[in-house]
């Protein structure tokens, strides 16, 4: 099956990676805490993502800076191949799963004689470019409410009894850095979001009513 080069949607872009990329590495499980790569190290393999969750952060003084979430079908490391070869950010799981590692001379060497493969790199560093632009768009537009409450129905079920519910996969300092606030902020959040249905127990939260959640993200609530 050849890759749909018109229509790229993230979705899209996402399923030719899995695809295309997949057969070329070996899978290995990632447990959760695992660095897969460290800021101003050499890029030595490359991660396609098939499950869990992996923080991207910059050293910034004392403590890391969080700067993006990377889910399935986000090839780690690739970016920063492309451009100079070395790390730009450290990449954490906060969720157990699996990935595919990749020899980036492998990767090349393919792209050098697959078109296809070649602009489905291309397309790659346009979804990362404008989940990037994505990301900037919506911390400056919504409020840190409207974040928070967007980042909690990104989320993936933990369950349904009834209301949704959802588990924070990171401590509760680095998801408020991660949303551009302080923890306390975080705390002030989620007790504001009560009224709304949302309800919290250590990491575990309870949405008792997404759709009301997704009017407050969208601004009607």
């Amino acid at each position: 099956m050849s890759i749909d080069l018109e229509r790229l949607s993230d979705a899209a872009v996402t399923a030719a990676a899995l695809r295309r990329l997949a057969p070329l590495g070996t899978v290995r499980p990632v447990a959760r805490g695992t660095v897969l790569a460290a800021a101003g190290a050499p890029v030595e393999a490359l991660h396609l993502v098939l499950s869990g969750r992996f923080l991207c952060s910059v050293p910034l003084a004392a403590e890391a800076v969080p700067v993006e979430e990377l889910m399935r079908g986000a090839l780690i490391g690739f970016p920063d191949w492309a451009a100079d070869g070395h790390h730009a950010v450290a990449v954490t799981a906060v969720a157990a799963g699996e990935v595919v590692v990749i020899d980036p001379a492998r990767l090349q060497d393919l792209a050098s004689r697959d078109a296809e493969v070649a602009l489905l790199l291309v397309a790659l560093l346009s979804v990362a470019l404008r989940r990037c632009i994505g990301a900037t768009e919506a911390m400056r537009r919504r409020t840190v409410v409207q974040r928070t409450a967007a980042y909690l129905l990104a989320l993936p079920p933990a369950s349904r009894n009834g209301s949704l519910e959802v588990r924070i996969p990171m401590a509760k300092k680095t998801l408020a850095a991660h949303l551009g606030m302080t923890q306390q902020s975080l705390s002030r959040v989620l007790r504001l979001l009560r009224p709304a249905g949302v309800s919290v127990r250590g990491r575990l939260v309870a949405i008792a009513d997404p759709g009301r959640l997704s009017a407050l993200v969208e601004g009607a609530a």
